[in-house]
């Protein structure tokens, strides 16, 4: 069901003034691409063949905005998603499981996928995120 892990998402209170850190350790940062399903920019660095993902929230008014001011600071390690073929069948599995979620279905995502997050208290604080991607995001910096 799982493949691999796609990327560890951090959220940042700005993009640009996180990405130096990553370009110091010899990191290309992509472009920012909004996803107005999240209320979010983001931006990827591939590391390997996994990603770390920016996540910078601009609807100041959200849950994410929300989860970054309760951590009294300028970052902090949000999720961490996990490469699915079939989110659909992975999901169908999960609830057979009695696994929680908080995506019911399906949602578009940066670069391309299709992601669903699990509930955090079903999955002990964590919070989760199934990623399907037809390819793997390429960066255009």
């Amino acid at each position: 069901m799982l493949s691999k892990i796609d990327h560890v998402g951090i959220l940042v209170d700005d993009i640009a003034a996180n990405t130096a850190l990553f370009e110091h350790l010899g990191l290309g940062v992509g472009s920012i691409e909004r996803v107005p399903e999240f209320g979010v920019e983001i931006a990827f660095i591939r590391v390997g063949e996994s990603l770390v993902e920016l996540v910078e929230p601009v609807d100041r008014g959200g849950d994410i905005a929300a989860d970054l001011e309760g951590a009294d600071g300028t970052a902090l390690l949000h999720h961490v998603a996990f490469r699915v073929d079939d989110i659909e069948t992975a999901l169908a599995t999960l609830r057979r499981s009695g696994v929680a979620f908080a995506d019911d279905e399906p949602r578009s995502g940066a670069g391309g996928a299709n992601v669903a997050f699990l509930d955090r208290a079903g999955a002990n604080g964590v919070r989760i995120e199934l990623v399907e991607r037809e390819t793997d995001v390429a960066l255009d910096r």
